[in-house]
């Protein structure tokens, strides 16, 4: 099957076409089950970033998706073959739809209807995007003052300039519609809007430390693409980092300027969709710029098998012995606190130097180090971490 003939396929089609029981037992072997495990095929995770006596990686009947419950990591057809076989999505979907694939066996007619698009959840439009106005304007007013400081400061990084363009905002509390649709909770702090150029497509609530869910999901268009800050973020011919939070996203982006694109697909813990891989297909390259923990790393692992992926995982911070014990996880925030000009290490990295150090000579020649002669407060030494 050539490349031309491959691009024409409509993989939603033929991806609800294929039995992912069938495939995933001709690459795994029959599945050996779990202790308590019922209404679904399970094998032990087949990808390698966790033991797995019990095994936690599911397939369920009449689905096209499967799922580890250990990792959490999930996918299609494709994405299984591609992990597995260690190959492209283009020659995955050679494997599937080129060759003989069991296929699902079709419902009987009575309980055949039309697939069913994607609905929007949530708040209704106008209320979301009243939410947004409103909450814009707020951040600038003494109401917003503790978020904006909070979006200035050490924590975020951010210039007016990004909060502004980006349009966060303060909202004191707003009631949401469970997903049940039996009744709301209460949500508040800062908001942020998901827009793809004019339109809305996602509104989070980060609330203050202590409340749950820390990022409340207020609203979700049926027409949500996945990408923040948006399709304009991918920049044709130039690299693309991809983070994995709304905040650190702006921030890099603030950073970088114009040396790469940033955007976040919103989840670290799931590969990129073959929707998203499209989307994502004009840059260069793709910098897997997850943070520097378990987490980030497995999300990271998600990408290894594509051509055009590269890692780029934060330096971890290991303080002085006298300071304390070492931060085992880092992100691009705590870097930017801690004092790393980002562009200048980002631009190391896309010269081609594999570990960059944190700080250049020019950066280093302006601390003070510990006391000098005729020093007017002698006896001062500070302590300055490196990166690990």
């Amino acid at each position: 099957m050539t490349a031309t003939t491959l691009s024409r396929i409509d993989w939603k089609t033929e991806c609800d076409r294929i039995d992912l029981e069938s495939v995933a037992a001709n690459l795994l072997g029959q599945p050996p089950g779990r202790r308590g495990g019922r209404g679904r095929s399970w094998w032990r995770c087949p990808l390698g970033n966790h033991e797995d006596i019990n095994p936690s990686f599911s397939v369920k009947p009449g689905k096209t998706s499967w799922k580890c419950f250990g990792c959490g990591q999930s996918g299609d057809a494709a994405d299984l073959v591609m992990r597995i076989r260690n190959v492209s999505f283009t020659e995955a979907l050679e494997e599937l739809v080129g060759k003989s694939v069991p296929s699902r066996q079709p419902r009987p007619a009575t309980a055949t209807r039309p697939a069913s698009k994607p609905e929007a959840s949530g708040l209704p439009f106008d209320e979301a995007l009243a939410l947004v106005l409103d909450a814009e304007r707020r951040l600038w007013t003494s109401e917003g003052a503790d978020a904006l400081d909070y979006l200035r400061g050490p924590e975020r990084g951010l210039e007016e300039e990004t909060i502004k363009t980006t349009r966060l905002g303060f909202s004191p509390g707003v009631d949401v519609p469970k997903r049940s649709g039996e009744g709301t909770y209460h949500v508040s702090g800062i908001v942020v809007p998901w827009l793809s150029g004019d339109r809305l497509q996602l509104v989070k609530v980060r609330q203050p430390e202590g409340r749950t869910p820390k990022y409340a999901e207020v609203y979700r268009s049926e027409r949500f693409d996945g990408i923040y800050p948006g399709r304009d973020a991918i920049r044709p011919g130039q690299p693309l980092a991809v983070v994995e939070g709304e905040f650190d996203t702006l921030l890099l982006g603030q950073e970088l300027g114009d040396l790469a694109g940033v955007v976040t697909l919103g989840s670290a813990s799931n590969g990129p969709s073959p929707d998203i891989l499209d989307l994502l297909t004009p840059a260069c390259l793709w910098l897997i710029a997850t943070d520097a923990d378990e987490a980030g790393d497995r999300a990271a692992a998600t990408w290894e098998h594509y051509p055009r992926s590269l890692r780029v995982r934060p330096p971890t911070l290991t303080p002085h012995p006298s300071d304390g014990p070492s931060k085992m996880s880092t992100d691009w925030t705590d870097l930017k606190s801690f004092g790393v000009d980002l562009r200048r290490w980002w631009s190391d990295v896309l010269a081609g130097i594999d570990r960059p150090p944190l700080f250049s000579w020019e950066e280093l020649a302006g601390w003070r180090w510990g006391p000098i002669v005729d020093d007017p407060e002698p006896d001062i030494v500070v302590h300055q971490p490196f990166s690990a």
